[in-house]
């Protein structure tokens, strides 16, 4: 096989018949399953083969594609319209197309591509160019995955994709041939050729009705028995009545088979066939432009193309000298990218050198507005800061020769309220001496008393000529003597008013024992 391979399909969850084998059904879980080579559904391969991840850009696993995509379809919901009116939710549809398919095979075998490491670079050229046009043709936020299989007659790639952004994930709308065929049901009416229509049947007799139920089982069993022979009466009744129903339905089934046969053949294929077909064949050709020239496959096989063996085989060389010429043009072209690359990273370096001496020269002259900003800015907070200097150092001296002032008022006070301690404390000590002096005066006065009284009971002071004459004077007496009246304290005074009420009394004694009376105009003691 030298010519490109390429088919798309898209499967549901309810199996489905292949056409052309009776045999064989196929689902989204048998090809997911065929793709992942699981044993069950891998029975057509001799000797199955684990198959061989590959990852590309934006691509995930195939077991992260499964489950990712079991858990989207857990959680359709879609609303159903029933036949009375009535809505209600449910599941999506089984045979809803879910899983989006494409098979990629190349003439080249797995033995062939493990013998040259040559070959192994042209498989994977191959893959990577299919992948480019995959993605290049498919809308974004879908999720693919790419396997390859070596276990098959030709080395072959799987690329499995569902339709993520779709509320029910339709692989229809990723498929360019069905996509086609909706774009023309859309735009066009039906050509759907019409059947005959169906002959009308003759109507079967009415089945025998059971009687009506008896509580005598004797009675019960003869209805039971009535009505099972009017059964097989009504049933041999309606052999002919079935046969000749039979028969029309044959007749028209071949008449009606006669008649799309002509009037498809006069038609021709239908709008949808033709839409769906000729996008198939462009997207083939638009294949082959994207993949199949550049790694020597051809559009179509010789027996397509009706072609002679050696016909072939020049087309064959043909299409590998074609390849050939691409790759070199590839090359070339890759080169004359890198040197325009080379040419543009130079004009970038120096655009980006001038870019970036614009910027410093910029940043310069920014720099050197920011500093002359930046000086006249200092200046003004240096004159600010003098200002506030000045004021806060005659704010300083104000308040220092405020606080001066206060301490020498407060000195001042201190001072005078020491003063007026000390005085206080003086006039204090003055006061206790005194009162000392007078305590000492008062008990000599009380002494100097007690000794009269005695003195004067004992007889030792006598009275004569009215005055005290003692034998022995008291001390306190005897100061009292160099004392004028006037100068003398109080307590002296009140001892010399004693003395006088001592005399008097004495005199009075004196004149009651000698008979005379007292003399009024005696004179007072010496005191």
């Amino acid at each position: 096989m030298a010519f490109q391979f390429v088919h798309i399909e898209t499967y549901a969850e309810q199996p489905k018949a292949v056409k052309g084998a009776p045999d064989q059904f196929n689902s989204a879980e048998q090809v997911l399953g065929e793709a992942a080579r699981e044993g069950h559904f891998s029975q057509h391969v001799e000797n199955p083969q684990e198959a061989i991840q590959l990852m590309y850009a934006g691509s995930i696993s195939l077991a992260d594609l499964r489950e990712k995509r079991a858990a989207l379809l857990a959680g359709i919901r879609e609303t159903v319209t029933s036949a009375n009116g009535k809505t209600y939710t449910r599941r999506l549809r089984a045979d809803a197309a879910t899983l989006y398919t494409e098979i990629h095979s190349h003439p080249m075998t797995p033995q062939e591509m493990r013998a040259d490491p040559d070959n192994k670079y042209q498989i994977a050229d191959w893959a990577a160019r299919i992948v480019r046009d995959f993605t290049a043709r498919m809308p974004d936020g879908i999720d693919w995955t790419v396997v390859l299989h070596l276990d098959e007659s030709h080395v072959h790639i799987h690329i499995l994709a569902i339709n993520t952004p779709d509320p029910k994930l339709d692989a229809n709308k990723l498929h360019v041939g069905k996509c086609a065929a909706a774009r023309w049901r859309d735009c066009n009416d039906s050509d759907v050729i019409a059947p005959l229509p169906k002959p009308e049947l003759i109507p079967r007799p009415l089945k025998p009705r059971k009687e009506r139920p008896s509580k005598n089982r004797q009675t019960q069993a003869k209805r039971d028995a009535r009505h099972a022979e009017a059964v097989v009466a009504w049933e041999e009744s309606c052999l002919p009545i079935d046969a000749e129903n039979t028969d029309r339905i044959s007749q028209w089934e071949t008449a009606n088979t006669e008649h799309i046969k002509a009037a498809r053949q006069l038609r021709g294929k239908s709008g949808v066939q033709r839409a769906f077909n000729d996008e198939m064949k462009a997207f083939q050709d638009r294949y082959y432009e994207a993949v199949g020239k550049y790694c020597s496959l051809l559009r179509v096989g010789p027996h397509l193309a009706r072609k002679s063996t050696k016909a072939y085989a020049a087309d064959k060389a043909q299409a590998k000298h074609i390849a050939e010429t691409l790759a070199e043009s590839e090359r070339t072209k890759e080169q004359l990218l890198e040197q325009r690359k080379g040419l543009e990273r130079q004009q970038a370096e120096l655009s980006q050198i001038h870019h970036q001496q614009k910027i410093r020269q910029e940043s310069l002259q920014a720099r050197e507005e920011r500093l002359i900003a930046d000086q006249t800015e200092l200046a003004r907070r240096e004159d600010m800061i003098r200002k506030k200097v000045k004021v806060a150092r005659q704010d300083v001296e104000r308040e220092r020769s405020e606080i001066a002032a206060a301490q020498h008022e407060k000195e001042q006070q201190l001072a005078g309220q020491a003063a007026a301690l000390k005085k206080k404390e003086h006039e204090l000590v003055q006061t206790a001496i005194a009162l000392k002096n007078q305590r000492k005066e008062f008990d000599d006065a009380v002494e100097a008393m007690d000794e009269v009284l005695t003195a004067v009971e004992s007889g030792e002071t006598t009275v004569d000529g009215g005055k005290l004459n003692f034998q022995r004077m008291p001390a306190f007496l005897h100061g009292m003597r160099n004392i004028a009246p006037e100068q003398r304290s109080p307590i002296q005074k009140l001892v010399g008013r004693f003395i006088n009420v001592i005399n008097r009394v004495q005199q009075g004694i004196d004149a009651m024992r000698f008979g005379r009376g007292a003399d009024n105009d005696s004179q007072s003691p010496g005191l």
